[in-house]
């Protein structure tokens, strides 16, 4: 199996075993607000956020939630965080069905993205592409673009 397909299937599989798991509370006040546009409708936008490298290649994040677009564009905080580093791992499960769909030869037939937006050919992001620092107490925002599944 492919990178790509063994990472964007681990996002997937985080999306229906971490549904319970939201925003936890701990120790700090910095918070992450993600926001994707021109998300197309139909479906939920799934959001992971790690917070570790062995978290994003284990695929067990830290918190997780998922939202229906409306008017082309979610947006997801996470509160109550240390300051430290964070990656976010998205996918538009445009038919709702709660998991990663490819096509036969192992190609996203939905959306996908990561923070820093990279843009990886042939393979899901690394961590160390898509991580990113907050400080103490800091408010911070983050833009994630989608590709694949006819997104770009």
């Amino acid at each position: 199996m492919n990178t790509l397909m063994s990472s964007l299937i681990l996002a997937a599989t985080a999306a229906l075993s971490a549904t319970a798991v939201t925003s936890p509370v701990l120790a700090d006040d910095a918070s992450i607000t993600v926001t994707v546009e021109e998300i197309r409708d139909g479906g939920t936008l799934e959001v992971a956020l790690y917070n570790s490298a062995e978290s994003w290649d284990g695929d067990e994040p830290l918190s997780f939630d998922r939202a229906e677009p409306v008017d082309g564009r979610v947006t997801l905080t996470f509160d109550g965080l240390e300051a430290g580093e964070y990656a976010i791992r998205i996918y538009h499960d445009e038919n709702a069905d709660r998991q990663f769909n490819m096509n036969f030869m192992g190609v996203p037939t939905e959306g996908y993205g990561f923070s820093n937006n990279p843009f990886p050919r042939f393979r899901g992001a690394r961590y160390d592409e898509a991580v990113f620092t907050v400080a103490e107490g800091e408010a911070r925002e983050e833009s994630v673009e989608l590709m694949g599944g006819g997104y770009w």
